[in-house]
């Protein structure tokens, strides 16, 4: 069933709010009007309401009064600002306090009618996601850090030191190692964990004004108009995946709204606020990216406020067998479409062969190992001589002697990643310029890069030779 949007306008003018009432229950809305803050606030508290409309300045108490009432009680509803005499300073002032628009007297009714839809819209909107990711949360099966490891316990150690604060965290290790896994730890147990979680990976976008219109949003009325990631974790987390990858161009922008809270929507002069906590992920090596130029060194120490390094599996080894069995035993982990009778199991070889080996994929290569394996065994045990052959055939460098001197998917992917460092090295380091050469879609680059685990540095290097 269709809701009715109730709406709560606000004016001490008795005519104008009937004025605006009758206007809105014309078009089939339900309208309140009451002409303070305080009655406003007593109506909000007392029945679902959708959209508030509110004059700006009132006797006793104005709009942005109510706004911050409105707020501070925990009211999630959207806050259309009116005003007869409003100038620039009092529309940023609104926005900056959280108004959904501002709007000037006298209103063209069609134009509030259009604001309060969007708002209403953008409200309902919330409240979905929010029941949905309520939904998700219950049924999402409970991760954590597994392994009792001397070097997993440090990290937990720090989770719990920075988890209740705002702090900015910059999560840093090798890929696969679970630095999202820490993420999604920090945000369960800070005070934001029932707010929004959100997440822009740096490197999925090849241009500048795209990546940029993805975090700040883009100026209202334009045709691209949105409100960004920043807007849109208000309240609570935004994760950045790979920053790394930002672009040199963009970084003062971030830098500013790590030290104000503050930032400006492509196309927009005005200034806006967010109150999100941002955590960092990387696997590069951010201090050499500063030493080459690349990435800013004052915004490396904001970002580096409290830093957590999550080890590599190969230095946790003791904690592969509970890792194993974790994933081997979760519902939704590796299973075949038939379930079998048993349970899967690895024998004690089986667990020597997994400890002896390096991960260079860490535990997510861990993870899809137990996958396969699983797919491929005939019986519930999984054996040694199983995981020697997947390993095997997983391995992506060449060695000059032994079995994989002629295996041919590790010399193609060796072959691969070499013609890949030489069409950036040719190109010196100009990704697009890069991917023309290779005759591949620039998007598809930095695929390749992460697939052979191909650094800036290392180009730097093989450049030079």
């Amino acid at each position: 069933m269709k809701r009715t949007i109730h709406v709560l306008v606000v004016d001490d003018e008795a005519f104008v709010r009937e004025s605006v009432r009758e206007i809105l229950m014309a078009e089939g809305l339900r309208a309140t009007a009451v002409g303070g803050v305080s009655e406003a606030l007593a109506v909000a508290s007392s029945a679902p309401v959708h959209v508030i409309v509110t004059d700006l300045s009132m006797p006793q108490g104005g709009g942005l009064a109510l706004l911050r009432e409105v707020r501070s009680n925990g009211v999630e509803v959207p806050v259309i600002v009116i005003s007869g005499v409003g100038t620039v300073a009092d529309a940023v002032a609104a926005m900056k306090a959280g108004a959904f628009d501002f709007l000037q007297k006298p209103v063209d009714p069609e134009q509030l009618l259009i604001v309060i839809r969007r708002a209403a819209e953008h409200q309902g909107l919330r409240a979905e996601v929010a029941s949905l990711r309520s939904t998700v949360e219950t049924l999402r099966p409970a991760q954590t850090l597994i392994g009792a490891s001397n070097e997993l316990q440090r990290v937990r150690t720090a989770i719990a030191q920075v988890a209740p604060t705002d702090a900015v965290v910059l999560i840093h290790g090798e890929a696969g190692t679970g630095k999202e896994l820490v993420a999604h730890e920090l945000q369960r147990r800070s005070a934001r964990a029932a707010r929004p979680m959100l997440r822009v990976q740096c490197t999925s976008f090849t241009e500048v004004a795209a990546l940029e219109s993805e975090l700040f949003g883009v100026a209202r009325g334009s045709k691209a108009e949105r409100a960004g990631r920043l807007a849109e974790a208000d309240g609570g987390t935004l994760v950045l995946d790979e920053i790394g990858a930002l672009p040199i161009a963009t970084q003062p922008k971030l830098l500013r709204f790590l030290e104000t809270g503050e930032y400006e929507r492509v196309g927009d002069a005005t200034r806006c606020s967010s109150d999100v906590r941002v955590l960092a992920l990387t696997n590069e090596d951010l201090k050499e990216k500063v030493d080459a130029g690349k990435f800013r060194d004052d915004l490396l120490s904001r970002l580096s406020v409290f830093p957590i390094a999550v080890p590599p599996l190969r230095q946790h080894r003791g904690d592969i067998a509970e890792l194993a069995q974790h994933f081997l035993s979760r519902p939704h982990g590796p299973r075949p479409r038939t379930e079998r009778a048993q349970p899967f199991a690895l024998s004690a070889e089986a667990v020597d062969v997994l400890t002896s080996y390096e991960w260079p994929g860490n535990v997510r290569e861990l993870r899809n190992v137990l996958e396969r394996a699983v797919i491929v065994s005939s019986t519930s045990e999984l054996g040694a001589d199983l995981f020697r052959g997947i390993l095997e055939s997983s391995l992506s460098t060449t060695k000059s002697t032994g079995p994989y001197e002629f295996h041919l998917r590790a010399n193609l992917d060796a072959l691969e990643r070499k013609i890949l460092l030489r069409a950036l090295a040719h190109t010196k380091n100009h990704r697009k310029e890069a991917a023309v050469l290779l005759g591949i879609d620039p998007r598809n680059l930095s695929y390749y890069l992460k697939k052979h685990r191909v650094s800036d540095a290392e180009i730097d290097e093989h450049a030079k030779g």
